[in-house]
């Protein structure tokens, strides 16, 4: 919903007043938005089975506001505020959870005693672009983030590269039911470094192609730095690519058991055919050499789908290793569907099997888990 600012000014009128600020702005422009998306979640571990209701991780509920205006000849300046609002995130809730039956309010506790915050800030961000490029300033998508997630598919909703949105909370487990790992500590698609304080340069487009680069502070020990290049084009259709690079500061020990660096490597290409067949490819790898025994972790995925009008199916291999632990290896086929009535609103369904290897010494093999979910996700 685009307004511009005389248009809010019964809405904001009175708070400026308030204050005692005269404010004037020409062609100021003010997007309110946000989205809903909910879910119900079935999982079997093999031992037990159970619904939940819970808020999509793939694509949250959020809502926030933005605003951009021309402030000088060649300089435009904008801001972005946006927040999350989860009760019962799909990533999070596990047979051990209250949820559902108790209502989520302000946070929940895993099963490995990870606090999860449900009201949590996204965005928090300036931006000043020209011809010269653009620079972002404050809370926000790192210079890599979503550089591993390029999708044309039409189903990342429900299907998407982080495919341990759904039943991340869940616990792989042996016959016995004695728990080994959970979905989302061994499965992470490991894109990068997501949103935190930093500063952004994007380069113009030049030939399809874009560039980024930034660093900030990512973690309370140290500084990320991150970079990507970024390709749009047609090619018989639509394709799409990245490949980034991002490096943490953990900072953690002195000596021998100091953390290193972590660094993570990887991409996404994504090809969309006039006819609505398409063919997606992701890989990422991470140096995690800091933890105990050093070591590697690797995701690769690919998908194959088909779109026609509002419908959009998809089906996924995924496979990551060496992630919670080294010779861990999960792999997951999934399956995905999504109908698009109108621009606004989607309907989607997916199910997903995850199966994990491990070499845990007098552990027995892990069940494999199932995971259903039928939703909706509707944008304003």
């Amino acid at each position: 919903m685009k307004l511009r600012k005389t248009q809010l000014a019964a809405a904001v009128g009175a708070a400026l007043l308030a204050g005692g600020t005269a404010v004037q702005a020409q062609n100021l422009q003010v997007q309110l938005y946000g989205q809903v998306n909910r879910a119900m979640m079935f999982a079997d571990d093999e031992n037990q089975s159970r619904w939940f209701h819970v808020d999509g991780q793939p694509s949250s509920t959020r809502f926030g506001i933005q605003g951009t205006a021309q402030a000088a000849p060649g300089l435009r300046i904008g801001a972005r505020i946006e927040s999350e609002m989860k009760s019962n995130p799909s990533n999070v809730v596990n047979f051990g959870s209250t949820q559902p039956g108790t209502p989520s309010a302000g946070a929940v506790t895993t099963s490995a005693g990870t606090t999860v915050v449900l009201f949590a800030e996204r965005w928090l961000d300036l931006t000043f672009e020209g011809a010269w490029g653009k620079v972002n300033m404050g809370q926000g998508s790192g210079a890599a983030d979503d550089a591993s997630t390029i999708d044309l598919s039409g189903t990342a909703v429900v299907n998407g590269w982080c495919i341990c949105d759904w039943g991340g909370g869940i616990s792989f487990v042996t016959a016995a039911g004695a728990p080994i790992t959970t979905i989302g500590a061994s499965t992470d698609n490991m894109d990068f470094e997501s949103r935190y304080d930093r500063i952004m340069y994007t380069t113009p487009v030049f030939g399809g192609f874009r560039a980024q680069a930034g660093f900030g502070q990512r973690t309370s020990a140290g500084e990320a730095v991150e970079a990507s290049l970024w390709y749009s084009g047609k090619l018989a259709g639509e394709i799409q690519a990245a490949i980034g690079w991002s490096s943490v500061n953990l900072g953690t020990g002195t000596g021998p058991t100091a953390t290193d660096d972590r660094e993570t490597i990887g991409g996404s290409v994504s090809w969309l055919h006039t006819s609505g067949f398409n063919v997606s490819l992701a890989y990422t790898d991470r140096d995690l050499d800091g933890v105990a025994g050093g070591r590697n972790a690797k995701h690769q995925s690919a998908k194959l789908g088909y779109k026609t009008g509002p419908h959009a199916v998809s089906v996924t291999y995924t496979m990551v290793k060496d992630l919670s632990l080294a010779g861990d290896e999960v792999t997951a086929y999934s399956v995905g569907y999504v109908w698009n009535p109108i621009r606004w609103a989607e309907i989607y369904a997916a199910y997903i099997m995850y199966s994990l290897d491990h070499t845990r010494a007098g552990v027995g093999s892990a069940n494999d888990i199932t995971v259903a979910v039928v939703g909706s996700r509707v944008r304003f």
